[in-house]
């Protein structure tokens, strides 16, 4: 089965959870492929089986879902180029390894693990570069089938090219040259059978027709032998186009790692947070991107009508945690409060039962929407606002500014206008407010500071009637009593 269209795959291996690098690769693959109105591929490179963690699978697919970057071939969709997991065919890697023997491309390699290590420790004290020595390629064929015979464990290792240059037109790079003088003869497969990953990534994309490959630059240094690999099989026909990201460095200019980043590394830390997916796409994009207006808030619509490969930068894309802040503030302000509610509502630590009522404990949601740049940051928030003040401790720092004259005055005032009220709307609020500025002749600070202190312990806070309304007017009755010098 053959195509004309543009297919581009994401192939993490299950060792760990998804990663914001990772992330970024599927991404730009997907980008790429939905702009060119291609197909984005999704396979499970599982080999590595001792590595291999239990949900690796799970949190890889689940977060492409989550970020609304679904493959359209999968485990979970599978296509026409199924299995799109590695161990589910292994006899089509050991088939390709054993044609390779018969057409001599490739050859049987039985040294142990002490006598590579050998060999390496001699080519570093000769100042070489360590590369294997084609001991095995000079056994007859008779040793080599006394070997087999006996049972000695044996690789296979491609037999490289030799004193030839391997060039490919890098699609972010531009043109690469490698000589294969410093390339050693790879191992194809393993004794266990198991195929090694730069075996395996060819000939699955080989059989699933990828035409573009875009990942980071640390696989630079597998191209060579992958294209190496693909003409030894002679997988000519299919021409793959490969284009090397840049690596995401943290605040310190050092690549994004966990042994070394303050930062959270994986997109379930993020999701778990209570950042928006929408969000975290946009910001992911501009990580080694940018269009050509320089437009950074964009939806997932307007990333892929711009992805520009040619606009992909070489350079290490810095993940800047502050204007990913940014980004998510500007998202959790679009969302209509209906959306927003029910969204921060699994992220909620606290109930109603710390308001004075249902209502209350919405409004003190809502307010703060403009402030959230991910959910959890509502109850940081609506605690240190509504929950935390001492009023009978008021800090030293502030204590003469309570007790002077004109702040007093606006505490009694403020007292005597409330009490006439037998309840607290959002409406009557403002009209308490107003009253107590008639009659105090209070404006600015000397009106607003003192309200807003008996209400909430704080000189600074969200709009003055809505926090009142949130307060609710028994509590604040009980703050003036604490707050008015006898």
């Amino acid at each position: 089965m053959k195509t004309n269209k543009i297919r581009t795959r994401y192939a993490p291996s299950p060792t760990g959870f998804f990663h914001i690098g990772g992330a970024r690769t599927a991404l730009f693959n997907y980008l790429f492929a939905k702009h060119h109105n291609g197909t984005f591929v999704c396979r499970i490179e599982d080999t590595d089986v001792e590595r291999n963690v239990d949900g690796g699978i799970a949190s890889q697919l689940d977060s492409l879902d989550w970020l609304k970057i679904t493959p359209d071939e999968s485990p979970r969709h599978p296509g026409a180029f199924a299995p799109y997991v590695q161990t589910q065919k292994l006899q089509r890697y050991q088939e390709l390894a054993h044609q390779l023997l018969k057409e001599q491309k490739a050859y049987y390699c039985f040294c142990t693990k002490e006598q590579l290590q050998k060999q390496r420790e001699t080519a570093m004290q000769c100042g070489v570069t360590p590369k294997y020595n084609r001991r095995c390629l000079q056994l007859s064929d008779q040793e080599i089938q006394d070997n087999l015979k006996n049972k000695i464990p044996a690789v296979i290792r491609l037999k490289m090219p030799d004193n030839v240059e391997i060039k490919w037109q890098d699609l972010i790079r531009g043109e690469l040259v490698v000589p294969t003088s410093a390339l050693t003869d790879p191992v194809i497969l393993k004794s266990n059978g198991i195929p090694m990953y730069n075996f395996a990534v060819v000939v699955d994309d080989y059989d699933m027709q990828i035409t573009h490959i875009l990942r980071g630059e640390e696989h630079i240094s597998n191209t060579p032998y992958q294209i190496a690999i693909k003409e030894a099989l002679g997988f000519h026909q299919q021409a793959v186009q490969y284009g090397h990201l840049s690596i995401i460095v943290d605040e310190t200019g050092k690549k994004l790692s966990k042994r070394n980043s303050t930062l959270k590394q994986f997109v379930e830390d993020y999701k778990k947070m209570g950042f928006l997916p929408e969000a975290i796409i946009n910001f992911l994009s501009l990580l080694g991107w940018s269009s050509k207006s320089n437009t950074e808030i964009m939806s997932q619509e307007q990333i892929v009508e711009s992805f520009d490969i040619d606009r992909i930068s070489k350079a290490p894309a810095y993940f800047d945690f502050q204007k990913l802040l940014w980004i998510g503030n500007q998202y959790m302000k679009k969302m209509e409060d209906k959306t927003y509610l029910s969204f921060i509502k699994p992220f909620l630590k606290l109930d109603s039962s710390s308001f004075i009522s249902t209502e209350a404990f919405e409004m003190g949601q809502l307010i703060f929407k403009p402030q959230l740049s991910y959910a959890a940051q509502i109850n940081e928030l609506l605690t240190h606002t509504f929950l935390t003040t001492d009023f009978k401790n008021i800090p030293l720092a502030l204590k003469d500014l309570v007790y002077s004259d004109n702040f007093q005055k606006c505490l009694r005032v403020f007292k005597q206008v409330l009490e006439t009220y037998s309840e607290m709307t959002i409406f009557h609020a403002q009209e308490i407010v107003d009253r107590v500025k008639q009659q105090t002749q209070f404006r600015g600070k000397d009106l607003y500071l003192p309200i807003r202190f008996a209400a909430i312990g704080k000189e600074h806070g969200p709009e003055m009637h809505k926090i009142l309304f949130i307060v609710g007017k028994t509590q604040i009755l009980r703050n003036l009593d604490l707050l008015i010098k006898s």
